[in-house]
């Protein structure tokens, strides 16, 4: 049995996708110039390009024309992992850029999640992260200065400090309390991460524990249109 006309366009049109034809958010040709291009009815362009967009593959914008969906990175909320391997694993080159390094005297939040007196100080390391030279999270990072004061000689342009705490400085990480919410980027953090004042991204808020001391407090702003955030649990009856 022949495949059908409209399937071998659809196929056609995904390898050309796949294979960087067109990019991620870039607009394919119109319908009418799609039906010239493959000596192929209008109709049956139609009818492609709506599979597409049923399947998640194109968008359409209104009065615009459509694109190219960009496939966005699925982030585990039950799994905690260093972000350079999980970039690593997904074919992606990541990249750091620290932007802050410095001891300070701990916010009222920042004492209260860390379980610090006033007096107390903190390290604070913010840090901008790529995947293939991309911008798509930005991380602020508050850690207990008498247990991690070493970090502030490491070089974190390109270590893990999930890694460091635990290989290099024996604080084995026992608990994670961490929430997640839909944020709208402020102007600041959007200069860093590329896009607009407003655009919708997720905040996630993480205090991790050694034994029962919490040794930091972290947020990390994603990119909402680079992430989606995905959970895979047993139901209890």
């Amino acid at each position: 049995m022949s495949t059908p006309f409209y399937v071998q366009i659809k196929r056609m049109l995904q390898d050309d996708i796949t294979n960087g034809k067109y990019l991620p958010n870039e607009r394919i040709p119109s319908e009418i110039e799609l039906a010239k291009l493959l000596s192929v009815s209008r109709m049956t362009v139609n009818k492609v390009i709506n599979e597409l967009v049923k399947e998640g593959v194109l968008y359409r914008h209104q009065g615009k024309g459509t694109y190219v969906v960009i496939k966005k990175i699925d982030q585990w909320f039950f799994k905690i992992t260093s972000f350079n391997r999980d970039m690593v694993s997904r074919g992606l080159v990541p990249s750091t850029s620290v932007l802050e390094k410095m001891v300070l005297k701990a916010p009222r939040n920042v004492q209260n999640a860390l379980k610090l007196s006033p007096k107390e100080s903190v390290i604070f390391i913010k840090r901008l992260r790529y995947a293939d030279n991309e911008p798509i999270m930005l991380e602020s990072r508050y850690l207990n200065y008498e247990l991690c004061k070493r970090i502030l000689k490491e070089a974190l342009d390109k270590e893990s400090i999930h890694d460091l705490l635990i290989q290099k400085y024996g604080l084995p990480l026992t608990k994670v309390s961490q929430y997640l919410e839909a944020i709208q980027i402020s102007k600041d953090d959007a200069k860093f991460l590329g896009v607009k004042s407003g655009e919708p991204g997720f905040l996630l808020c993480r205090i991790t524990f050694t034994g029962e001391s919490p040794v930091t407090f972290v947020n990390y702003i994603y990119r909402g249109d680079k992430y989606r955030f995905t959970a895979e649990f047993v139901p209890i009856e």
